[in-house]
C-alpha cells in the first residue's frame, strides 16, 4: 500500500491525496520554484514538518491553474510533468513485482480532476501543512 498525505489547511477542509498522486504535483511546485530542494523533500515525507504559508498556497493555486490551462478534462499531468490522455496502467504489486515492471512516469501522475481540486484547496486554504 502506498502512503497518503494529508493538506491540513489553515482555514476549513483538508485534503487528502496519495502518494502516486502528491509525487507529481510536488514536482510541478519545485520545476516552478514555488517550493525548494529542502521543501520538497520536507512536503514529500509524512512527519517533516513540510508547510506553506498563505502567500505562497495563492501562488501555487495560480501556478495550478496556468497547468490546467494547458490540458483538457480527462487528461492527467505525468511525473515529468507532460499531460497524457491515455489512461493509466493498472499494475499489481505482489513479491514478484520488480521495479522495471513499473513504469514511473505512468504510475505516478495527476489528474485533471485532481489538480482543480488542488488549486481551489490552495485557493482557500490560507496556507497547509503536509501529515
Amino acid at each position: 500500500m502506498h502512503m497518503s498525505f494529508i493538506l491540513v489547511s489553515q482555514n476549513g477542509e483538508d485534503l487528502q491525496l496519495n502518494g502516486w498522486t502528491w509525487r507529481p504535483i510536488l514536482e510541478l511546485l519545485r520545476a516552478e520554484n514555488l517550493i525548494n530542494d529542502e521543501n520538497y523533500e520536507d512536503m514529500g515525507s509524512q512527519g517533516c514538518g513540510g508547510q506553506v504559508d498563505g502567500e505562497v498556497a495563492r501562488r501555487i493555486a495560480d501556478v495550478v491553474g496556468h497547468k490546467l490551462a494547458a490540458m483538457n478534462p480527462g487528461e492527467r499531468m505525468l511525473a515529468d510533468l507532460t499531460s497524457t490522455a491515455r489512461p493509466k496502467s493498472t499494475y499489481i504489486f505482489d513479491a514478484s513485482t520488480k521495479p522495471d515492471d513499473i513504469d514511473a512516469h505512468d504510475i505516478y501522475s495527476a489528474s485533471y480532476e485532481t489538480l482543480v481540486t488542488f488549486r481551489d484547496f490552495c485557493q482557500s486554504s490560507g496556507g497547509f501543512k503536509v501529515v
